[in-house]
């Protein structure tokens, strides 16, 4: 059976990280579903601009996530406080919650 094609919004933590291996990690889960056909809201992607507090690259995140049919929570979302609001309003709004394990799984 086809799954419905999805846009999808990533959700992984940032602070405290090495931000080379977080836009690296986040591009090869953005290709991993775009292989799977649906389209993706990558925070770390082409519309990453660096320099912004934490605020600010929340409140352009959440908004993203309003045009989003599903979230994907990525390894270690549990100890990100920006995940967990992420995953709060994902719940509240009625969103697909999906987490990385699921990928090859439920997609």
């Amino acid at each position: 059976m086809a799954t419905k094609k999805k846009k999808i919004y990533m959700s992984l933590p940032i602070s405290g990280y090495d931000i080379s291996e977080r836009i690296e990690t986040a591009m090869k889960m953005e290709v991993k579903l775009k292989g799977l056909g649906h389209d993706v809201f990558n925070p770390l992607g082409a519309q990453w601009e660096s320099g912004l507090s934490t605020n600010e690259y929340m409140r352009r995140d959440l908004k993203a996530m309003f045009d989003c049919d599903a979230v994907i929570f990525m390894r270690g979302f549990n100890r990100s406080a920006g995940c967990h609001t992420e995953l709060a309003v994902a719940m509240a709004i009625g969103m697909d919650i999906l987490f990385e394990e699921q990928v090859n799984v439920e997609l």
